[in-house]
């Protein structure tokens, strides 16, 4: 399909000031190049139509934005910024154009050529792109492991299972084992101790950092804390506290948290027999500590309780931060259910993540941000779900947040009547119950959008927690109704070939 050029007429000076003449032939001359046969190609941001399109959104912009904010992009009366060829939106001739339009001024040209050429300020934000490193590809179920929590324990969201540099540590009734290999061969799994009946049931295993990498803590219903010595299998020390039900390394110093809101931390430093004397206690706590997380560097800690109340800690002082939102004359955070889940970011320091879960069966996400004074803290945004939190994760090498749920809440539709088109009459639907989605599963999001990538169910039964891996690639989901551990790749390996590539790049002179 072709259209003929119309004949340009020649400017006539009748009538017309020198100035007035040279403005108008310009103008004859604009309109020529545009119709001109020497550029037939015609692109998205040099076409006809994106030219007289452009005019007709500076002419009607007023009009259109003083009705709506947003354009209706849909609409036949207001033009599409596309590329896309229109014989209908041509003029009938160069002169109507001129006449119609009128001859804007510089910065009127510039508008319309930026709203022809910006097309994409009315459309759709495209997120991006996800790194190899994502768990949305990385999320999958390698081994599961056997192990026993009791009842007792179970309630409280306790599991006896660790971590260390050198393999899973996780305890079957009075026993403690140490698994090398993730694989399911047998011959991996290594007795590491037993632990006396008279110490009562085996509640939570910790181990240690780069710093102590081949120490493990364990403790027990009745208070009881052992160190032991994976690479001798040695225990090291031993002290008595009151009931132990969080309990989190942070270098040499172990972090206890009690039934009683107390907080205690033990020098391991220190002589064995001075364990116990030398600690340092911190009351603040209402109810019991029910959960504990230490900064990367050491410096703050964040402790929750059974009431929902999170305190963050400067390890040097016996007071809370004034942190969280401003609660009888006190910044406080405070969730609505027991704090199950604390988790500081490894790329920012000053960023907490805190989860609950609620006795009806949700649970909620908050993203704190501690200012850099320690003495503010400031509420950035959170995520409500219809199934308890029960453990978070930062990835150290990109930029997610997981979860883990344990028990949803179902959502009850009451009865109602609807119109049926095929009876032409009304019919009574009953009342229904619809479960939870994500109960029992693994939920990723991006930070700090908190966008939706991947949800992997992990069981039927109550997922009762995690916990991450040194490196920051696998995790240990605890199912004890199952008396299950399963290890689930979460984060890919980080190409460090291609990160150190970068930084020669630019560490060269030019």
């Amino acid at each position: 399909m072709s259209f003929r050029i119309p004949e340009m007429p020649e400017p006539s000076s009748e009538g017309l000031t020198l100035t007035q003449f040279e403005s108008r032939k310009r103008a004859i001359a604009e309109v020529e190049e545009i119709f001109s046969p020497k550029r037939p190609r015609l692109t998205r941001n040099h076409s006809i139509t994106s030219r007289y399109e452009s005019r007709n959104l500076y002419e009607s912009s007023e009009r259109t934005l003083s009705r709506s904010a947003t354009p209706d992009l849909g609409s036949p009366s207001r033009p599409r910024l596309g590329g896309s060829f229109s014989y209908g939106s041509i003029p009938s001739s160069p002169m109507s154009a001129i006449s119609s339009v009128g001859l804007p001024d510089a910065a009127g040209l510039a508008l319309m050529r930026s709203a022809s050429l910006d097309g994409s300020r009315f459309s759709t934000p495209v997120p991006p792109p996800l790194s190899r490193e994502s768990a949305n590809t990385n999320l999958r179920a390698k081994v599961d492991i056997d192990f026993t929590v009791s009842a007792e324990d179970a309630a409280m969201g306790c599991f006896p299972a660790g971590w260390s540099q050198y393999g899973v540590v996780f305890g079957r009734k009075d026993r403690v084992y140490h698994k090398i290999d993730m694989t399911n061969a047998p011959e991996q799994v290594v007795q590491l101790c037993k632990v006396r009946e008279s110490y009562g049931t085996l509640r939570l295993i910790d181990c240690g950092g780069k710093d102590m990498p081949g120490i493990v803590a364990l403790s027990t219903s009745k208070g009881y804390i052992q160190l032991w010595d994976i690479t001798t299998k040695k225990m090291t020390t031993q002290w008595h506290t009151t009931g132990v039900t969080a309990m989190k390394w942070n270098n040499q110093v172990l972090t206890v948290g009690g039934a009683r809101g107390a907080i205690r931390h033990f020098d391991t430093r220190v002589p064995n027999d001075k364990v116990k004397e030398s600690a340092k206690r911190i009351t603040r706590h209402q109810s019991k500590i029910s959960s504990l997380s230490w900064q990367n560097e050491g410096k703050l800690y964040a402790s929750g309780d059974d009431s929902g109340a999170v305190h963050v800690w400067d390890a040097r002082q016996t007071a809370p931060l004034d942190i969280g939102e401003l609660i009888q004359r006190r910044k406080k955070i405070q969730h609505k259910g027991v704090i199950t889940a604390l988790a500081w970011s490894p790329w920012h320091g000053k960023i907490l993540a805190t989860g609950d879960s609620a006795s009806c069966g949700s649970g909620t996400v908050r993203i704190w941000n501690v200012n850099g004074s320690c003495s503010t803290g400031d509420l950035s945004n959170y995520l409500d779900f219809d199934a308890q939190i029960t453990s978070l994760h930062f990835s150290p090498h990109c930029k997610e947040l997981l979860s883990t749920h344990g028990s949803g809440k179902s959502t009850i539709t009451p009865a109602r009547e609807v119109y049926d088109e095929t009876l032409d009459d009304t019919v009574a639907v009953p009342e229904t119950t619809i479960p939870s989605k994500i109960a029992n599963s693994v939920l990723v999001h991006a930070y700090p959008s908190l966008r939706h990538i991947t949800t992997q169910k992990v069981s039927e039964k109550h997922l009762a927690g995690s916990l991450l891996s040194p490196s920051g690639q696998r995790l240990i989901m605890a199912v004890p109704e199952e008396s299950k551990l399963r290890i689930f790749d979460a984060w890919g390996k980080p190409n460090l070939k291609r990160q150190a590539s970068r930084l020669s790049e630019g560490s060269i002179i030019r």
